[in-house]
């Protein structure tokens, strides 16, 4: 449930991170409340990245982790998949220490219904990503021209493959809504502020700017050339393909900002295990 508060107009708002879901004066109650839980809820999606053989010797991998995994790169770290499945277990760990905390002193709902619960509005995010980005794709094909909608790559529906295009949509929540929309949130608000914008038109503008500056980076690094320091890969340059990553940022965006990271990763995740076995039109 979405509740609007009008108190909140009438003080300056203080800095809180964005994944707590107080963006607009908004709150929303609910099991995807929280940074500590979405990371619980998207732990099966690591685990199904790591099962896949991702960023092993000669293994794609998925540039979201790559960006995440890059400093282990620049410090010479000599099995970085090790790293990584370590630091994952660390901030697992105290992921779920700080949940449990958060039960008991809000009395709230144990991990195993919330988590449930996530996994059905995944579902039905996906669900719902599906047909408004096909019908998106078709409006626009006379301007942009037209784009095959399904995995793209002719990659077989194998079960490794399921586990990677999953998992990779877990670190590209992280990367582009947790991360680059909080931190373009947070730069946006203090400017408009800045600029002499009241509170309440500084939130919306705020979301706004950062809603569409992170979808069009989400889209951007799929190109080979935002992601040449990253190493080979990536795609060339296609409006239509463009546009529809970009639309499909604004969408994920919506879901994070009203539903949680844990969500907007399970609809994510779901979606790419759509086109992966064809669940969509090409």
């Amino acid at each position: 449930m979405v509740r609007y508060s009008e108190e909140d107009d009438e003080d300056e708002v203080e800095d809180e991170p964005i994944s707590q879901a107080k963006v607009l004066s908004f709150r929303v109650d609910g099991p995807a409340r929280g940074a500590s839980f979405g990371f619980l809820a998207m732990v099966p999606l690591f685990i199904a990245y790591e099962l896949s053989g991702a960023g092993a010797p000669g293994e794609a991998r998925a540039v979201a982790e790559a960006i995440l995994c890059f400093p282990f790169a620049r410090l010479g770290v000599v099995d970085p998949v090790e790293v990584r499945r370590i630091a994952l277990l660390a901030v697992a760990v105290v992921a779920l220490i700080s949940f449990q905390l958060q039960v008991r002193r809000e009395e709230g709902a144990a991990l195993g219904p919330r988590f449930a619960r996530t996994l059905i509005e995944g579902v039905i995010g996906a669900l719902v990503l599906g047909p408004v980005l096909y019908a998106a794709s078709e409006v626009a094909s006379p301007y942009v021209g037209t784009m095959t909608v399904g995995a793209g790559d002719g990659s077989s529906p194998t079960a490794s493959r399921a586990g990677f295009v999953m998992g990779a949509a877990a670190y590209e929540e992280i990367v582009f809504r947790l991360g680059a929309l909080s931190v373009l949130w947070l730069i946006s608000k203090h400017c408009l502020v800045w600029l002499g914008a009241v509170p309440g038109a500084a939130r919306l503008g705020a979301v706004t700017l950062a809603t569409v500056g992170s979808a069009a980076l989400f889209a951007a690094f799929h190109l080979a050339s935002f992601t040449g320091w990253l190493g080979p890969g990536g795609e060339a340059y296609d409006p239509a393909v463009f546009l529809w990553r970009s639309t499909a940022g604004v969408l994920l965006a919506a879901v994070f900002l009203w539903r949680g990271i844990g969500v907007a990763a399970w609809s994510h995740a779901f979606f790419n295990l759509a086109l992966l076995v064809g669940a969509l039109p090409r």
